[in-house]
């Protein structure tokens, strides 16, 4: 008649992706921290700051807005999630870090901080990834934590989160004498 918090659940499987098109999905807002990520599609209300858009245009992305929470934290975190089927795992993700006053954001796999970037990156999307090969055969968890600046232009986004196969650089062409089959990304 207690729930002693012994539950096992089955985690998803990978390759996995999230772009919040259809909501948070499987992703949820962490308590206790100082405000939550905010889902839009149409830019954020602050000027200066902010995506206008998402990743691929039309669709949704998490924001955090800085007005009013400067040099606060706000986080989310994915359920969990089963990697053992991949040979090579990565997480990847695009993040939009625009504004004067940028702050930073985290990404932690089961609790250990694994990417972090600070300050203004542009007004752009950018692909980060993120290698989980220390990972390898297990279950992990991310979470990001985007903490704001000192003032509202320090908006931050994220948007296309994926759990797959590491790209693997090398020669692709099959008439070259260092071949690599296996190579996804042609490295020159």
């Amino acid at each position: 008649n207690t729930d002693d918090g012994s539950c096992q659940y089955a985690c998803t499987a990978a390759p996995y992706s999230e772009n919040f098109d259809a909501g948070l999905g499987t992703w949820s807002q962490d308590t206790g921290d100082d405000f939550d990520w905010i889902l839009d599609a149409a830019g954020t209300p602050s000027f200066n700051t902010g995506p206008s858009d998402d990743v691929t245009g039309g669709g949704n992305y998490l924001f955090t807005e800085s007005s009013g929470n400067y040099l606060q934290a706000a986080g989310f975190t994915s359920e969990c999630f089963d990697i053992s089927a991949l040979a090579n795992p990565c997480f990847s993700f695009n993040y939009h870090m625009f504004g004067a006053a940028m702050g930073t954001l985290d990404v932690y796999v089961n609790g250990n901080l694994e990417w972090s970037q600070s300050g203004d990156q542009g007004d752009q999307w950018n692909y980060a990834q993120v290698s989980l090969s220390a990972y390898a055969g297990t279950d992990v968890t991310i979470q990001f934590v985007g903490t704001t600046g000192t003032s509202f232009t320090s908006d931050m986004a994220v948007d296309l989160l994926c759990f797959m196969e590491a790209p693997l650089s090398g020669c692709m062409d099959p008439f070259a004498d260092n071949y690599d089959p296996s190579a996804t990304i042609d490295d020159g």
